[in-house]
C-alpha cells in the first residue's frame, strides 16, 4: 500500500515537472522517501537546470529577490553547484550596488530637503539636479523650491511696499520670513539693503533731535536685520550708552553719567542736547557736592541714605567723610581731596581721579611719598587694596628721579624678600595673596612712574593703574603711555602749572600747542581723547564705582 502512494507521488512530481509548475514538483520531490528514491532523485536533478534558468530571467528583469529565491531550490538538486555560486555571486553583486545606489539617492534627498528647510533654495536645487527627471522624490522638492522661491517674490514685493509707505518694522518682519526661505537671494539682500539704510538714518536722526525712544524703537523693529553694518553696531552702542547714563542719572551718580554722555557726543556729534545733558550733569554734581560738604551734610545719616539709595551717592559720602575728618580733629585733605575752585592757585591735592574714555581710571598720586594699606573705613591709605594687609603696609618713596620701597615687613620684590628696594622697571611687587602691583617707568624723558594692579588686587574705587605723578606725564595709546588712552592721536602731554594741571598735545619743536586746564568736575575732549578729572574720595570696602 505505502509503495503504492510513493509511486503515485512520484509520477505527479514528474508530471508537475514536464509541465512546468516548478514549485509543485519542487515540494513534492523534496519530501524525505521521495529525495531517496531514484526517480525523485531525477526530478530534483531535472529541477536545478530549470530553476537556475528562472533565475537568471528574474535576474535580467531586476527581481533579485525571487531569483535568489530559485537559487536556494536549484542548490536542492546537488548538481551544478558551481553555476549556482557564480549566479548567486552576480546577483548579490548587483544588489550591493543597487543599495548602495539607494542609499545614495535616500542621502542626496535628504541633503537636498535640509538645505531647502534651512533656506538654502541654490544649494538644495544643485543637489537635485544630479536625480533623474522621473525620480519622484526629487520631483517632490523641485515644487517646494518654486513654491518658496513664489512666496519670497510675494514677500519681496510687499516689503517694497511697506517701505515706500514708511512702514519699516512690518517691512522688516516680512523680510526676515524671506531669509528664512531663502538666506540667498539676491533681491532679499538687496531690499534689506535699502531698509536698513533708511531705518538706520531715521534712527540717528531721532537720536540727534533727542527721541531715544522712537529710536530705540526704530531700531528694534529691524530685529536680526543689519546686525553686522558698523553703522547698526554704532547705534547700538549709542543707545546702550544713553541708556546707561540715564540708569546713573536715576541713582545720582552724575560723574559716571556724565561720562557716558561723553561717550555718547562721541559716536553722535551733531546732537547739541547732549552738550547741554553734560553741562547739566556737571552743574548738578558741584551743587550736590557743595550742599553735601556743607552745614546740611553734618547731619545726613549714612546709613539711611545706603538703604534708600542702593548705590554709594557721591556728595552724601563726601559729606560723610568731612565730618569724620572733624571729629577725628584730621584735616580734611587727609581724608578727601581738596576742591579747586575757579582759578584757584591753591597746591595740586595729592590725590585725585582721572577718568579716561577708552581707557579706564587713574588714581593720581603727587605727592613724593605714597602709602600702601588695606582698604578701611578710616585711616585710608594712598593706595588702599582690598586684603589682608596692615593699614600702612608699605610705602613708596621719589628720592630725585629714583624710587624706593620700605616696608614694616619682608615683602617680595623682583622675586626676593626684603624691606627695602631701589624699584627698576618691571620689578613685581608681592606684599599678600590679594596685593600684588608691577613698577613701571613708562618713558625715561619723565620721572613719573606707574603702578599696575595685578588682576587679583582690587581698590574699592576700581582703579588698575597708580600714576605717581612728578611733575608731568604721557597720555596716549603706545607702551611708552603713562595713561592708556586707545582712542587719542598724537600723545597727550599733562603737567602742573601754579597748583593745577593742564593738557597740551606734545609739540613738534616748531608749534608750541596750546595747553588747556583740567577743571574738576568738566570734562575736556583733546586730541581723540576724552578726558574728566574728579575730587579722590575713598570708598569703604564694598562700595565701589558703578
Amino acid at each position: 500500500m505505502l509503495s503504492q502512494l510513493l509511486f503515485v507521488r512520484l509520477r505527479a512530481a514528474e508530471k508537475a515537472l514536464r509541465a512546468g509548475r516548478l514549485n509543485e514538483a519542487y515540494r513534492l520531490a523534496t519530501a524525505p522517501d521521495i529525495r531517496e528514491h531514484r526517480r525523485g532523485a531525477a526530478v530534483l536533478a531535472a529541477l536545478t537546470e530549470r530553476f537556475i534558468e528562472r533565475a537568471r530571467a528574474h535576474f535580467r528583469d531586476d527581481r533579485f529577490a525571487e531569483a535568489l529565491l530559485d537559487l536556494e531550490k536549484a542548490q536542492a538538486g546537488g548538481v551544478g553547484e558551481d553555476k549556482v555560486a557564480e549566479l548567486r555571486q552576480h546577483i548579490q553583486t548587483v544588489v550591493a550596488e543597487q543599495q548602495r545606489r539607494e542609499e545614495s539617492h535616500r542621502n542626496r534627498i535628504e541633503t537636498a530637503r535640509q538645505r531647502i528647510r534651512g533656506g538654502s533654495l541654490v544649494a538644495g536645487r544643485r543637489i537635485l539636479e544630479q536625480a533623474g527627471e522621473n525620480d519622484s522624490d526629487a520631483g517632490k522638492l523641485r515644487r517646494e523650491i518654486d513654491n518658496r522661491g513664489q512666496d519670497v517674490r510675494q514677500m519681496v514685493e510687499q516689503a517694497e511696499q511697506w517701505i515706500a509707505q514708511g512702514r519699516f518694522a512690518a517691512a522688516a518682519e516680512r523680510l526676515r520670513k524671506a531669509r528664512a526661505l531663502d538666506r540667498q537671494n539676491p533681491q532679499v539682500a538687496a531690499v534689506e539693503t535699502t531698509l536698513c539704510s533708511k531705518v538706520l538714518q531715521a534712527v540717528r536722526a531721532a537720536i540727534v533731535e533727542g527721541r531715544l525712544g522712537r529710536a530705540s524703537d526704530e531700531l528694534a523693529g529691524l530685529g536680526s536685520l543689519g546686525s553686522e553694518l558698523p553703522a547698526r553696531r554704532e547705534l547700538d552702542d549709542a543707545l546702550a550708552r544713553a541708556c546707561e547714563a540715564a540708569a546713573n542719572l536715576q541713582h545720582d551718580q552724575y560723574a559716571e553719567a556724565r561720562r557716558q554722555a561723553m561717550s555718547l557726543k562721541r559716536l553722535v556729534p551733531e546732537a547739541k542736547w547732549i552738550d547741554t545733558s553734560i553741562d547739566q550733569l556737571r552743574q548738578v554734581e558741584e551743587i550736590r557736592t557743595a550742599l553735601a560738604a556743607g552745614p546740611l551734610g553734618e547731619r545726613i545719616d549714612p546709613v539711611a541714605s545706603q538703604e534708600q539709595h542702593l548705590k554709594p551717592n557721591p556728595g552724601l559720602q563726601v559729606a560723610r567723610q568731612f565730618a569724620q575728618a572733624k571729629a577725628c580733629g584730621s584735616a580734611l585733605e587727609d581724608t578727601v581731596a581738596v576742591p579747586m575752585h575757579g582759578d584757584s592757585t591753591a597746591s595740586l591735592p595729592t590725590r585725585l581721579l582721572l577718568l579716561v574714555d577708552g581707557g579706564g581710571s587713574y588714581l593720581l598720586l603727587s605727592g613724593g611719598r605714597a602709602t600702601i594699606g588695606r582698604a578701611s573705613s578710616e585711616n585710608q591709605a594712598d593706595i588702599a587694596v582690598i586684603s589682608d594687609l596692615a593699614e600702612c603696609h608699605a610705602h613708596v618713596q621719589r628720592v630725585d628721579d629714583d624710587y624706593f620701597l620700605f616696608s614694616t615687613k619682608p615683602v617680595e620684590v623682583a622675586g626676593r624678600q626684603t624691606q627695602h628696594h631701589l624699584l627698576r622697571d618691571g620689578d613685581r611687587i608681592v606684599l599678600g595673596r590679594k596685593a600684588k602691583m608691577t613698577f613701571r617707568l613708562p618713558s625715561r624723558k619723565s620721572s613719573t612712574a606707574v603702578l599696575d594692579l595685578s588682576d587679583t588686587t582690587k581698590m574699592p574705587n576700581d582703579v588698575r593703574r597708580v600714576v605717581l605723578f612728578a611733575q608731568q606725564a604721557t597720555v596716549g595709546d603706545g607702551p611708552h603711555a603713562h595713561i592708556r588712552c586707545r582712542h587719542a592721536g598724537p600723545p597727550l602731554v599733562l603737567f602742573e602749572r601754579s597748583g593745577r594741571l593742564w593738557i597740551r598735545q606734545r609739540s613738534d619743536g616748531h608749534v608750541d600747542n596750546e595747553a588747556y586746564p583740567l577743571r574738576l568736575g568738566e570734562p575736556i575732549e583733546i586730541g581723540g581723547a576724552g578726558l574728566v578729572l574728579q575730587r579722590w574720595q575713598v570708598r569703604p570696602p564694598g562700595l565701589t564705582n558703578v
